[in-house]
């Protein structure tokens, strides 16, 4: 005999209203999300560990779900997009913007945004992650990523976006998030990271006319079968698809490995943008002052006058008139011998950051892209994965290609440093002589050498880049110096590199048949007039086309088992949100269980089992409803009165937890642990290849009120509820309000000698906030007085 023993440990009063609650099945951890579209994280005694602001204004949260490890808390937000958030410190780990995935379902928003996610994982541990495996050890090849320097961080940049390690580390299974939307499409990430594909299931089911909705997604623990419950708009029926999936289970193994490359790719991409920024900001912060003194004295001369006047002090030692007045009246020595120290300075970050950061992150990704184009040559592992050779291939002449860029501003750093220090202390010398003022021996002495790197560079000195030739003579415009900057902007190069002499180019001219359907040598005169920045946005989209969802047909791979019309309404009545879904997986039984609501018609629980065996499938299905002779003293009553259910979820496979209405009093709810083996025994068996509706006319109709032991129901005074959420695995229950504002919280599984009806009153426990929350909470279950939300 079961008995429903529930503890109230909490009962709080919240400040925003409450709209979906999400257990832990690891931790006694609690997300919830308000209207606001805030999510924050409770403890079991209510505890508030954080709280999330939305990513923009005006969005809500949709869906959430727990990784099954419970260390990361996926959210789907109201704009399409997903965050995945570390639950120790609401770091965003990883976010996609998918509310445009490549379909033009998504252009209209009526049927865009997400209305499930679910994380599941495969039972058994993978072979790949159970030993040492020398061949994926990169570490014995690629050289150590030095770490950031803080010096130059944007504080704009996003920071929060975390290596992959933090998504798959300690990862002994294989886990994939499922995310359904409005248009009928599922996305499907491995580790919440690997985008693996996209499912369209009105192809899957070959209606492509159909317009449909995702209402909840399941899968088998060996990920062999999906089952998929959805709303077909048109019709205004829910469907039950069976989907076989067994491509999942059959190349789980090459799908971890793969998944594993790519978390080091992404890495390796962030890494590389937070030094693109690094390099960028050590450039302008520390040249702006004497790029804009330079750029005022230029738009008071005409076009080529600072070229022409500055080699003309160099010639006859003589400065303009214009010129003087700018030397020792803007200039100055001293600003002057500021600036040159500053230069060289920021020249030598320059070159550290591209010589020990870029070069080795271009390195790097050329190594896994080309452990990946590997893969690819095995088809018979990896062609079922979708990636191309073609498409790595051309990932990896990007990546070569920066490599080449980053080589090529090294040579101009080179080259900048050696003028600058000529040019700066010359230009010094001349205001000190202007001054007349007695110079140093050291610094005048200057060999005819540094004297032609000057006049050099005074020859490219009149770049200047005007926004409005119009308007030219209104503002002074930004005056570039050298050739430095001209990689850091995304624009092509104004001054091409001197390669003329380079001998590998003139191979290369000489044996042009070498670069004929060749995949080792190929010619880097495309990407000539490439600045740096533009060859670092051109290798991240050749690697995102390596890895586009967009371009992956995986449902060709998925064949639908069974198509199941489960419900469908008569009256002319919207269902999009008028029902509660739930469905869970018995592996021990190897069945799936579907209940439904509808909550526009409380005409009861419409429940069905399908068990599918060696391509072999059977289905069970029953419409229950509950009257008032549950209840204690009623219970020889023959005419009781129908209940009307509020919310239901499966609490484990072998409970279905259900929240029902008082049948005499609207501030009362009753909570009800209803039996699976109860709902199945008492199911009758349907003809599952029939294309009419499971719960037509003819479908039995139960009352499983006289079915259920008094002891399955608590009845919850002055709670006048209307949502609820369980877990099976942390025995835990909590029950939300009518008005969005008062939850309680209830422990689950108690002995009847420990239940209770009032909360416990404790004091709150200030130290509790700064503990982990990714360790089991080994504290006593009572609630504490913290009712922020």
């Amino acid at each position: 005999m079961y008995h429903c023993g529930m503890r109230q440990v909490g009962e709080r009063h919240v400040a925003n209203q409450v709209d979906l609650m999400v257990w832990s099945n690891r931790l006694d951890l609690l997300a919830l999300s308000n209207f606001k579209g805030e999510v924050q994280v409770h403890r079991l005694h209510w505890q508030k560990v954080w709280n999330l602001s939305p990513p923009k204004e005006n969005i809500t949260v949709q869906a959430m779900t727990w990784r099954p490890d419970g260390k990361v808390l996926a959210i789907g937000y109201s704009s399409g997009s997903v965050h995945i958030v570390d639950i120790e410190d609401k770091e965003i780990l990883d976010k996609y913007e998918l509310d445009h995935v490549g379909s033009e379902e998504f252009d209209d928003s009526k049927y865009s945004g997400i209305t499930c996610i679910t994380w599941a994982a495969r039972a058994g541990t993978l072979e790949s992650s159970s030993a040492y495996n020398i061949y994926d050890d990169a570490s014995i090849y690629l050289q150590r990523l030095p770490s950031l320097s803080n010096a130059y961080k944007s504080p704009g940049s996003d920071d929060n976006i975390s290596d992959f390690k933090e998504m798959v580390k300690d990862q002994t299974q294989l886990n994939m998030l499922m995310v359904g939307y409005s248009s009928g499409l599922i996305y499907m990430s491995i580790f919440g990271k690997y985008p693996y594909g996209i499912i369209n299931l009105s192809q899957l089911t070959k209606d492509d006319c159909g317009e449909y909705k995702i209402l909840d997604i399941c899968i088998s623990d060996d990920f062999s079968i999906m089952q998929v419950v959805y709303l077909d708009r048109i019709t205004n029926t829910v469907h039950l698809s069976i989907i076989n999936t067994s491509v999942l289970s059959a190349y789980a193994e090459e799908i971890c490995h793969v998944a594993n490359k790519h978390g080091h790719v992404v890495e390796l991409i962030s890494y590389l943008d937070q030094t693109m920024i690094s390099i960028t900001e050590a450039w302008e912060h520390i040249l702006l002052e004497m790029d804009t003194k330079m750029a005022y004295y230029a738009a008071k001369v005409p076009e080529g006058g600072v070229s022409a006047d500055m080699l003309e002090l160099l010639m006859l030692g003589v400065p303009s008139d214009e010129l003087e007045l700018f030397l020792l009246r803007e200039l100055t020595a001293k600003v002057l011998k500021k600036s040159g120290n500053s230069v060289e300075l920021s020249y030598s970050t320059i070159q550290k950051l591209v010589l020990r950061q870029l070069n080795v992150v271009g390195q790097s990704l050329t190594y896994y892209l080309s452990e990946i184009r590997g893969l690819t040559r095995i088809p018979d592992r990896y062609k079922i994965l979708g990636l191309e050779e073609s498409a790595v291939t051309e990932a990896i002449k990007a990546c070569c290609a920066f490599l080449n860029k980053c080589l090529e501003l090294q040579q101009v750093i080179d080259i900048s440093m050696r003028n600058y220090k000529s040019f700066f202390r010359w230009l010094y010398v001349m205001i000190i002589r202007l001054l007349n003022e007695q110079t140093p021996s050291e610094i005048v002495k200057m060999t005819q050498q540094e004297l032609s790197h000057i006049a050099e560079f005074l020859y490219n000195f009149d770049n200047v880049q005007m926004e409005n030739k119009d308007n030219a003579s209104e503002k002074p415009v930004k005056f570039n110096l050298e050739r430095l900057g001209q990689y850091l902007q995304d624009q092509d190069l104004s001054i091409l590199p001197d390669d003329e002499d380079n001998p590998w180019h003139k191979f290369l001219k000489d044996n042009s048949c070498l670069l004929k359907d060749n995949d080792i040598i190929f010619s880097m005169s495309e990407f000539r007039k490439f600045s740096l920045v533009q060859q670092q946005i051109f290798l991240k989209s050749a690697v995102h086309k390596v890895f586009d969802v967009t371009t992956k047909d995986v449902g060709k791979h998925f064949t639908l088992l069974y198509n199941l019309k489960c419900y469908e309404e008569q009256e002319n009545m919207n269902l999009s949100n008028n029902l509660r879904v739930t469905q869970i997986y018995d592996e021990t039984q190897e069945r799936f269980m579907v209940a439904l609501v509808s909550m526009a018609r409380n005409n009861g629980l419409y429940f069905i089992s399908t068990n599918v065996k060696d391509k072999m499938c059977s289905g069970i299905a029953t419409k229950y409803h509950f009257t008032s002779n549950l209840l204690v003293g009623n219970r020889d009553s023959t005419d009781g009165e129908c209940m009307i259910v509020l919310d239901l979820q499966y609490y484990s496979p072998e409970f279905l937890s259900v929240l029902v209405q008082h049948p005499n009093s609207e501030e009362n709810s009753i909570f009800i642990q209803v039996p699976s083996k109860i709902t199945l025994e008492n199911s009758s068996e349907f003809n599952i290849k029939s294309k009419s509706c499971i719960f037509s006319d003819t479908v039995s109709v139960k009352n499983i009120s006289p079915l259920l032991d008094p002891n399955v129901y608590k009845v919850l005074d002055k709670m006048d509820g209307c949502r609820i959420a369980v877990s099976g695995g942390r025995k835990v229950a909590v029950v939300l309000s009518k008005s969005f504002r008062k939850v309680k919280v209830f422990e689950m599984e108690v002995d009847g000698d420990d239940e209770e009806d009032d909360t416990l009153e404790t004091t709150p426990q200030p130290n509790a906030a700064h503990t982990s929350v990714t360790s089991p909470d080994t504290s006593d279950r009572r609630p504490t007085n913290d009712i922020t939300f």
